[in-house]
């Protein structure tokens, strides 16, 4: 079986949140020193906005969908391998149409695109052409969202030191009319900055980028065993051939499909 992605993001996320109560909770007589409205300004404000200037409109728009992605997990592969085998034994028995409804029911649009190929006899060069080059957009479409997190990790505490040499200067402008409370601003601006900074970055924004890419690794691995299945079906093997190769793929790719 899968690891549950729901299950460890929960229990990560539980544990920051446990993390972040216990530092403005009981480090500090009062957790209000740890809030600073302008050093959320300049942090979460800088961070997002070169975010955006880095990436194509079409490319943030996948951003919300790139934190949901963390917290579902994909098919088991022993239902698509079930589907797969179950199409090539109605196809030996030579029932098409069963074999085509068979077909319709998959639901891995990926798996159901080349088992369509492998029932209409298109040539092998074709299939893993086409395939993958599914393969490769679906590498490029998630390491761009990756990336993104990983932008957003560099970026917050980039700005966490920003916002601390404006709090330093804002000090140090101070210095000389002696206003203590103005002193005392400035300068909590300039440490809890690069707080709010590393906390975004090691605690949200890498482990976000570093559960994608796993992810996407985890789908390579998938589709790369699937598109075996399917050529092996293409090339007339039988059902009992195909599912002795696919067990021996899932082992060989144990460690990226977790299964």
């Amino acid at each position: 079986m899968f690891h549950s992605a729901m299950f460890s993001t929960v229990i990560g996320l539980a544990g920051i949140v446990a993390l972040a109560f216990y530092i403005f909770g009981y480090t500090v007589e009062d957790a209000q020193y740890f809030w600073n409205p302008t050093g959320v300004v300049i942090v979460l404000g800088g961070t997002f906005a070169s975010t955006f200037i880095s990436f194509r409109a079409a490319q943030l728009g996948s951003f919300f969908g790139a934190f949901a992605a963390i917290f579902r997990d994909e098919r088991s592969i022993r239902v698509d391998i079930k589907r797969l085998v179950e199409v090539a034994r109605l196809q030996a028995a030579k029932d098409i149409q069963a074999t085509e409804e068979a077909v319709k029911k998959v639901r891995n649009p990926f798996l159901r695109l080349g088992l369509q190929f492998a029932l209409d006899g298109t040539p092998v060069d074709d299939i893993m052409h086409v395939m993958n080059w599914r393969i490769q957009k679906l590498i490029e479409r998630e390491s761009s969202e990756a990336r993104m997190f990983r932008m957003l990790a560099s970026f917050s505490p980039a700005f966490g030191m920003l916002g601390t040499l404006v709090g330093l200067i804002g000090m140090l402008g101070s210095l000389g009319s002696g206003d203590l409370g103005m002193i005392g601003k400035n300068m909590s601006i300039a440490l809890i900055t690069t707080v709010y900074g590393l906390m975004l970055a090691n605690m949200v924004f890498k482990p976000i980028a570093i559960k994608l890419e796993q992810r996407t690794a985890q789908r390579v691995a998938l589709m790369n065993v699937l598109l075996e299945g399917v050529i092996l079906m293409r090339l007339g093997r039988g059902p009992a051939t195909i599912a002795d190769q696919m067990e021996t793929l899932v082992a060989t790719y144990r460690d990226e499909i977790h299964e």
